[in-house]
This record gives structure tokens, sequence and C-alpha cells, in this order.
């Protein structure tokens, strides 16, 4: 019977609890591909996931400010508003089709897809990285932890996979990018772990605040914005505070 020593299996944990965070991509896509679902169920589930997404933000800022002070919370948060905020700008205008107007109608959605992929990925890091922190610090809530980003993850991609799908990206294109969210965000969980024993607690609070304003910037841009848009009653309301209710209470009361 093999039997692991304390760091080994605290090692081991951190690669687990990656990889539970981020098979949410996957399984998102594959539902997303292979489920049909109205518009205004995706806005449900951009909304939930703006809710869950939003008391993570309450637990990165939390964590920030006790790994480190409100400098590195402001310069951690600004810096990952501005790097979701460039790339925002930059999928817009690389992916918008130079073609006539009735053709851009068409193809609106496919930059909303991309942003999708690539705001999981600056937000998801940081926040995956944050599960190795806790491993490697011995913090409670891990439990707690791994099941409200995974319930961001999935409702994130639901919506934005549809979306993709809707546009008619292929199915295997699809699959293939939120596959690859999967792979980055997975090993994040272990570094995050070796990162906590290798550098200051400063440089951890800068990581944890990035994840927060990457976050608010991904919400208020896109998730929050997508939901009101396919928005045909207060259901988005509800959704919405579901996910936030939900996210507190398995962060900071269970």
């Amino acid at each position: 019977m093999m039997v692991f020593s304390g760091i080994e299996f605290r090692i081991l944990e951190s690669i687990f609890s990656g990889i539970i965070v981020a098979l949410a991509f996957p399984i998102g896509a594959l539902i997303a591909i292979f489920v049909t679902y109205s518009a205004h169920k995706r806005a449900l589930f951009a909304a939930f996931g703006a809710g869950i997404f939003l008391a993570t933000i309450m637990l990165l800022v939390e964590q920030s400010l006790i790994l480190g002070n409100v400098l590195d919370l402001l310069l951690g948060f600004s810096l990952g508003a501005t790097a979701y905020g460039l790339a925002q700008h930059y999928i817009r205008h690389r992916l918008q089709p130079k073609f006539n107007k009735s053709q851009k109608l068409q193809n609106q959605g496919h930059p909303e897809g991309k942003l999708s992929v690539i705001g999981a990925i600056l937000d998801s890091v940081p926040e995956t990285l944050f599960i190795g922190i806790i491993i490697a610090l011995h913090e409670p809530g891990l439990s707690a932890a791994i099941t409200v980003l995974f319930l961001g993850n999935l409702a994130t991609t639901l919506e934005g996979a549809k979306i993709m799908h809707k546009q008619g990206i292929g199915r295997k294109k699809i699959f293939r990018d939120w596959l690859i969210d999967f792979a980055i965000v997975a090993v994040a969980a272990p570094v995050g772990y070796f990162l906590a024993k290798a550098v200051i607690q400063d440089f951890l609070a800068a990581v944890l605040s990035f994840a927060s304003g990457t976050l608010i910037v991904f919400i208020a841009g896109e998730l929050i914005s997508r939901a009101y848009r396919e928005s045909t009653g207060h259901m988005e309301d509800l959704s919405l505070s579901i996910g936030f209710l939900l996210g507190v209470t398995l962060l900071f009361v269970l």
C-alpha cells in the first residue's frame, strides 16, 4: 500500500482540485454543443454566473487584504481590470467582421464567444491559483471554494459556448477552445501551491486582487450585459441573486 507524506498529499490535492475546477469547461462545452436551450436560459446562466463570481470577488478581496495590504489590492486589481479590458478591445477589433452591415449582424456573437474563452482564462487562472494557496497555507474553505469556482465556470461556459455554437462555429473548434481553457486552468492550482511556498505574501495578495479585477470587468461587461440583453422579465434578477447568495453561503457561512 502506497503511503504519501503530508507534502506529497497536499501536492496531489492541489492537482486534483485544479482538475475539478477546470472540468467545468469541457463539461459545459459538451452540454452547449449537444443540448438545446433557449437564449432566455442562456441569459439565466450568465446571470447566475455573475452572482457566483460577485461572491467570489468578496472572498478574493478579503484574502488579498489578509495576505497583503491595500496597495497590493489596488495594484493587482488595476492590472487585472486593465488586462481584461485590453483583451476585450483586442478581440472585438481583431475579430470584427469586415463585411457589410447585414453580415456584421450575423457574426456579432463570434467575438463574444471568444471573450468568454479568454475571460475564463484571465479570471479563472488567478482564482485557481487561490485553490493551491489555500492548500499550501492550510486555510479552511477548500471544498467551498472548489464548488463555487466550478459552478461559476460551468455557468459561464454554458452561456459562452452556446453563443459560439449559435454563430456556426464548428463543434470541434468549440470543444478545443474550452479544452485549452481546461488544460491551462487545471495546472494553476499546483502552481499556486508552489507559489505560496516560494514567494512573499504581498505577491500572493496581488495575484488574488488581479483575479478580482478581471472578474469585475468580465461580470459587468460580459455576463450582466448579455443576461439583460436577452431579458424577458425579471428572472435574470432572481438568477443573479440566487448565484450571489449561494456563493456567499458556501464561501462565508458553511
